[in-house]
């Protein structure tokens, strides 16, 4: 098949054996990449209630056809799990530099199982792999560790994906990242590295991809570049920043532990104010879009830029949600997350909601080893980011998420909680965007932002031609939650699922990006020769939904988990949506009509017989009866 290198690599770290997998053209037609085909492995390979820390999970890197093409946009890899944080299915796509390797390595996905008996990591070149000794990168940062790795390889241009130390203690949000600043976020899957004594994998290549039209995909990647510079270039200057303005205008930004959805020191922290004081762009692999943001190291000392810079959901959670404008303090904490490689979204809302504990009396400062756990106590936000990140001290209960925590905690810090399926929130509130609220509840991995279409592409005037294709024709308020939002996020969410199969960055490709999903699905045609259809593709997205909602229901999700928190329907105090709640009863109606466009089954949260055959996927029905 041509965009692909047409094989799986499968890892049994316990044995230290490979096998490597040539899959049918069949295959990749039915299942096309990403976690698509993660989710396929993780579900073939694992056993009903396997422990999430186990030898006998399974983890995923995979890659979509797009990959090492110059196409913006394309150098996406997956990683799929389970995840020790929900205790479901966990997929996370990450940009970067390790994609393009790793394809021209020689593999659409490594499958790895087992656990090696000392530290290991993985190296994969030009058809070769090898499993290498880690003693000397074990409890290293990121930074140190990347350094060890390609001297060792003697070769600087290796990229490698990685883990850290908080993914070797284990924390539950430890995040997988590849030069230092891309991330795998959400989670928990470096802890699965970490279980697995794996530290990284290396790759590197000099195999070029072999497309079907190669003219194609060079127009492909110039029509990109000319349209972020014709219409996108706003983005590219701000990046995610720019949801800082959005989400004041809506009252959405979230303030100490979502209690407010306004900050009274959010005008310091607009785009403008991080482009001038702290902020340059960076990018991807091969993308004119260039919607990273990097700490400009001409601009300060106290942060080091090798690890990136903040986005909007890190700027957001570990920046207003606790209370803090103090922008040096937010990178800071930024790159105290990428040195131990843990997840800013999950620790932004741990920290919160320890905060509020602390506020409220519920912990101490002698359960918090003397940490003043204040809203806007930055230098305290900054030790507990440390803490969490080595697996130390108070660290060590905030490594386990924020709703384990409150089970330790107890005392009725539930009510203080801002996660579904144990998996904290992103920063966009749902009083102010009520479809996000669907998706925080539904999307089978846990809370999740980029699963969907966001609320405001509806309530444009006019409409995004795409939304009129797919059956919307009047434009609906953000904060309003009725039955055409039901309609919106589950139509929405097969499309995102869609993109993510091909492993496309929803910044590049979507309703209103560089790329439309009818150019998506010529530019796998292009490098494919599949001849697909956007109807054909559509239904490969639902495939990775409804697959993902089968693991869960097997390991005994049901609807009760599909739920929002507490504090969603407790008034907001202040600001634009001053006493604004999630309308439970439009919320329930909603979920209602999702099950119903889902094919959910009675008996669990997972898909039916009848739906799953109609996606010809028979064989998950049947393992499904199995158990």
């Amino acid at each position: 098949m041509k965009g692909y290198a047409g094989k799986v690599l499968h890892v049994d770290l316990t044995s230290g054996t490979f096998e490597v997998e040539k899959p049918p053209d069949s295959f990749y037609r039915k299942y096309i990449g990403g976690s698509l085909i993660g989710t396929y492995y993780v579900m073939n390979r694992m056993k009903k209630g396997t422990d999430a820390l186990a030898p006998e999970n399974v983890i995923v890197f995979s890659v979509g056809p797009l990959a090492g093409s110059t196409i913006s946009g394309s150098a996406r890899h997956a990683v799929t799990s389970k995840s020790p944080l929900t205790d479901g299915i966990i997929a996370s796509e990450g940009g970067g530099y390790f994609a393009p390797q790793m394809k021209r390595a020689g593999f659409d996905a490594i499958v790895i199982t087992g656990r090696a008996e000392k530290p290991v990591y993985l190296w994969i070149h030009d058809g070769e792999f090898e499993i290498r000794d880690a003693k000397n990168i074990w409890g290293k940062t990121t930074k140190d560790a990347q350094a060890i790795i390609r001297e060792e390889l003697n070769d600087s241009k290796a990229v490698v994906a990685q883990t850290g130390v908080a993914g070797e203690t284990l924390c539950k949000y430890a995040n997988v990242v590849n030069e230092l600043a891309h991330f795998n976020g959400r989670g928990g899957l470096g802890a699965v590295m970490g279980s697995k004594n794996l530290r990284a994998i290396a790759a590197r290549g000099t195999m070029k991809p072999d497309f079907h039209d190669n003219d194609a995909m060079q127009a492909f990647a110039a029509e990109g570049v000319k349209t972020i510079k014709d219409r996108l270039m706003g983005f590219k200057t701000t990046g995610t920043i720019t949801c800082v303005d959005e989400n004041i205008a809506l009252g959405g930004l979230p303030t100490r532990n979502w209690s407010a959805g306004n900050y009274e020191h959010e005008d310091s922290l607009r785009p403008t104010a991080w482009n001038e004081e702290i902020i340059k762009p960076g990018t991807c692999y091969a993308c004119f879009q260039s919607c990273k943001r990097h700490v400009d190291g001409s601009k300060t000392d106290k942060v080091d830029p090798a690890f990136g810079g903040p986005e909007y959901e890190t700027l957001a959670m570990v920046g207003p949600n606790l209370g803090i404008d103090d922008k040096v303090a937010i990178c800071k904490i930024n790159e105290i997350c990428a040195k131990y490689a843990f997840d800013t979204i999950s620790f932004g809302g741990t920290a919160g909601f320890l905060m509020e504990c602390y506020e409220r009396g519920l912990i101490t400062k002698e359960d918090t080893g003397g940490l003043e756990l204040n809203f806007g106590n930055a230098d305290a936000a900054i030790q507990l980011a440390e803490l969490t990140g080595r697996g130390e001290g108070f660290g060590k209960l905030a490594a386990k998420g924020s709703a384990r925590a409150a089970v330790e905690i107890g005392k009725g810090s539930d009510a203080y909680l801002i996660t579904c399926k144990k998996k904290e929130m992103p920063a966009h509130m749902p009083q102010s965007k009520a479809a996000l609220g669907l998706a925080y509840a539904l999307v089978p991995f846990g809370a999740d932002h980029v699963s969907s279409e966001m609320d405001p592409a509806l309530s444009a005037d006019p409409l995004p031609y795409q939304l009129a294709g797919f059956g919307f024709d009047q434009s609906v308020d953000p904060d309003q939650l009725n039955p055409e939002k039901a309609k919106f996020f589950w139509k929405t969410l097969v499309a995102y699922s869609m993109m993510d199969t091909v492993c496309v960055c929803v910044l590049t490709f979507g309703f209103w990006a560089a790329y439309d999903l009818e150019r998506m699905v010529q530019a796998v045609n292009a490098a494919t020769g599949m001849r697909m259809t956007l109807y054909e593709m559509m239904q490969v997205g639902e495939r990775r939904v409804q697959m993902m909602r089968a693991f869960n229901a097997r390991e005994g999700f049901t609807k009760d988990d599909d739920d929002l928190p507490k504090k969603m329907f407790t008034p907001l105090k202040g600001g634009v949506k001053d006493g604004a709640v999630v309308d439970k009863a439009a919320f329930d109606e909603a979920k209602r009509l999702y099950y119903a466009y889902a094919s959910c089954n009675d008996e669990n949260d997972g898909p039916t017989a009848e739906r799953l055959a109609l996606l010809n996927l028979e064989w998950v029905a049947d393992w499904l009866k199995a158990g």
